[in-house]
């Protein structure tokens, strides 16, 4: 743990501070300029209003009746009555505690989808950060490339070397040229998709460089202090509570319905008023109804424990990639280090010490080197990124 440690601090020592917020700031911008999280944030608000309908009393019952007789002898009657329903009082509460807790849940749904469009941002600009590195890199090696062709192209016009020796650096040039072609393309598409989820807006920050981030040295400590930054472990508990909750409103609709109203009825001069009463018998309709929500509270108790668990596994598989990761990069770090002898290469080839195809396997060992040094960098941000988009 302590190799760890001291792995994780130099790498993050090592990172440009100009730039440790630039990933920040293109989310930041996509969260406010995102289409689809615009679209969520209005069928949340939908949601949220339609989660409050049906919380209320029945509507009243306004009834009003005129018959008349088949003899003219008799009078016409006519009667009108009002009357309004209610379920048992307890049920009111319940239903009102239920429209808050799905409110809730709205909002949990709402972070789920925002989280998700972030961290495809996230990972985007991990991609972009690391071909851009690339393109800088690659740059570099074009113009080297350049040099010792057009060198050898002069030498050859001279008569001092041959063809194949010219054809060489040539090929060598072209081989970089394709890559850092190759480069643009790739970076030219991660630009397009994050303008794409930036809402078709162009991003004001140029994302070069990876941000910092304080990696969990304990992972359990880390895990209970960020779980609760999951909205779907906070709607699985949700989903438990609110299922008791239905219970307990289950129970209340099958207890007796209480209907009071008032009736007026007129009939041969005669007028009839008064209030009536009446009351449901609960006997065949609501039957299994409170077993079956208990049984699906069980169930979402299980589904809860499951997603927990589940996502504990997940990160703790990222965690220790990510740790793997970082001994991986400073082991490639060091070895770059001591085996950067390109200048020294250069040299020996202008002193004719080191023969043309040796120059060339050389530099190329140290490039594939460095390549891969670059390739770790990205594959640790990247698992690190799924640690980090828990983080707040």
């Amino acid at each position: 743990m302590k190799q760890i440690i001291y792995i994780l601090t130099s790498l993050f020592l090592a990172l440009p501070l100009k730039a440790q917020n630039n990933i920040d700031r293109a989310l930041e911008s996509i969260e406010v300029n995102n289409t689809t999280l615009k679209a969520y944030r209005e069928q949340a608000n939908a949601d949220k209003v339609g989660n409050k309908t049906g919380i209320n009393m029945a509507n009243p019952e306004v009834e009003f009746g005129y018959m008349w007789p088949d003899s003219k002898l008799e009078q016409n009657r006519w009667n009108f009555s009002v009357s309004q329903s209610f379920d048992f009082p307890t049920a009111y509460r319940y239903k009102s505690q239920l429209a808050k807790g799905k409110n809730q849940q709205v909002d949990l749904e709402y972070d789920r989808q925002r989280r998700e469009i972030l961290q495809q941002a996230r990972l985007l600009c991990v991609e972009l950060a690391y071909q851009n590195k690339l393109n800088k890199e690659l740059h570099h090696r074009v113009e080297s490339a350049r040099e010792l062709s057009n060198a050898y192209q002069k030498s050859f016009e001279q008569g001092n070397i041959d063809i194949l020796e010219r054809n060489k650096t040539k090929l060598n040039l072209l081989n970089i040229e394709k890559s850092l072609q190759m480069n643009e393309v790739e970076l030219n598409t991660l630009k397009t998709e994050l303008q794409r989820l930036n809402g078709g807006e162009p991003m004001s920050v140029d994302v070069d460089s990876y941000s910092q981030y304080d990696f969990p040295l304990n992972f359990i400590e880390w895990f209970e202090r960020i779980k609760t930054n999951n909205p779907q472990i906070v709607k699985a508990e949700q989903d438990v509570v609110l299922s008791k909750k239905q219970e307990q409103l289950t129970r209340s609709l099958n207890l007796p319905k209480i209907t009071a109203g008032y009736a007026r009825e007129r009939e041969e001069g005669r007028i009839f008023q008064g209030f009536t009463v009446g009351v449901s018998i609960p006997l065949w309709e609501g039957r299994n109804t409170v077993k079956h929500q208990k049984v699906q509270t069980s169930a979402l108790q299980m589904q809860q424990i499951d997603t927990q668990l589940q996502f504990r596994n997940t990160l703790k598989g990222n965690y220790e990639r990510a740790s793997k990761l970082a001994g991986l990069l400073k082991e490639y770090g060091d070895a770059l280090t001591v085996t950067n002898n390109k200048d020294l290469l250069q040299k020996a080839l202008d002193k004719g010490q080191l023969s043309l195809i040796n120059y060339l396997l050389e530099l190329t060992v140290y490039y594939e080197t460095l390549d891969k040094f670059y390739e770790t960098e990205r594959d640790y941000f990247l698992a690190v990124s799924e640690l980090q988009q828990w983080e707040n």
